[in-house]
């Protein structure tokens, strides 16, 4: 139900967020001449053009790209608004929108793909987001407001969040099978003879031995599919999450360097904003998660 909701902004934003008319087409269960019709209108209201279309693709003006990000907080707003109404006839509804770190669908105690099972057995009217992102990244979304919770290892925590531990991440250092490491006798593997290699780091998360010479890595990935390509060249040491690395071990494309030294973990929290009104949905996801890692552990 839409009680507070613009048309003109939601198919401006939409449109804006698959990049043209013709996926936003779909996205909206509407033709692509209807759609030009509606950011015309937009525009006349307005006084001004939001986009660039034709031959040459579509892309905001500059004045397009500011009306857009205002656009997009004052839809956020009115789910919002519609959401705590709705919820005073003890419905589920509004947006639930959840921040995750890369590759944590494998991660054995937090068992994410449990906790939405749970949630979305029940009776709702929830609109469900999921956002990819860094620590970091994630931090500033719910800082903002772009996102209800995140579930990530918080290295750097803030005063306008609350974080709960959730589970722990344990991690590894691993080489592809063409790198000489991968056949070489155990006795080698240790900090000094690794330090003797390149290596890669995933940008919010510097794993790195204190007995390493080489502090600093000499490649850079915003995720654990980059990292997992690096290595795999042969060229690289990277750290990569147990469960993560598992099947590319059994598979004999990676070798984990096996030493006391090499062995990292992360702690998983469940962060929210504290000056946040927690609504309905986001209570009862909050409490999903917290079970399904409690089952996991």
């Amino acid at each position: 139900m839409k009680l507070l909701r613009n048309t003109l902004l939601e198919t401006f934003v939409t449109v804006t967020d698959c990049g043209g008319f013709s996926d936003a087409q779909y996205a909206l269960g509407i033709t692509q001449s209807a759609i030009s019709i509606r950011i015309r209108d937009l525009e006349t209201a307005l006084g001004y053009r939001v986009c660039e279309r034709g031959r040459g693709g579509f892309r905001l003006t500059e004045r397009g790209a500011i009306a857009y990000q205002k656009a997009r907080s004052i839809l956020r707003s009115a789910r919002e608004f519609d959401a705590e109404l709705l919820e005073l006839r003890d419905a589920v509804t509004g947006d639930l929108r959840i921040g995750v770190v890369d590759a944590v669908s494998s991660l054995p105690g937090l068992n994410l793909a449990q906790a939405l099972r749970r949630f979305l057995a029940r009776p709702n009217e929830v609109r469900l987001e999921i956002v990819v992102a860094s620590p970091a990244g994630l931090t500033q979304q719910l800082i903002s407001g772009a996102l209800n919770l995140a579930i990530a290892p918080f290295r750097n925590q803030v005063t306008d969040l609350s974080y709960e531990p959730l589970c722990r991440e344990e991690h590894r250092l691993y080489c592809g099978r063409d790198h000489p490491l991968f056949t070489a006798p155990d006795a080698l593997i240790n900090p000094q003879e690794i330090a003797r290699y390149p290596h890669c780091q995933r940008s919010y998360d510097r794993l790195v031995s204190p007995g390493l010479d080489r502090p600093d890595p000499t490649a850079v990935v915003a995720n654990m599919e980059a990292m997992a390509m690096l290595i795999e060249t042969g060229q690289y040491l990277g750290p990569l999450p147990v469960h993560f690395a598992e099947s590319r071990v059994k598979a004999g494309r990676f070798r984990e360097l096996a030493h006391p030294q090499l062995r990292w973990q992360s702690a998983f929290s469940l962060a929210v904003r504290r000056s946040q009104v927690q609504r309905r949905a986001v209570e009862l996801f909050g409490q999903d998660i917290r079970d399904a890692c409690s089952a996991a552990a």
